[in-house]
């Protein structure tokens, strides 16, 4: 029974966790910095030349 409950806990984390993250991007898409930092990595290299 106790190993049903964490086990049941855990992969609801899991499953929580992991939507709210997906939301987050979905919602947020191009203006976190792993979609933009290209754009600024493109720059900094055309700067030092």
């Amino acid at each position: 029974m106790l190993f049903t409950v964490f086990g049941a806990a855990f992969g609801l984390q899991l499953a929580f966790d992991n939507g709210s993250t997906k939301l987050w991007d979905t919602v947020n898409r191009g203006r976190q910095w792993k979609d933009i930092k290209q754009r600024y990595m493109e720059a900094a290299e055309e700067d030092e030349e």
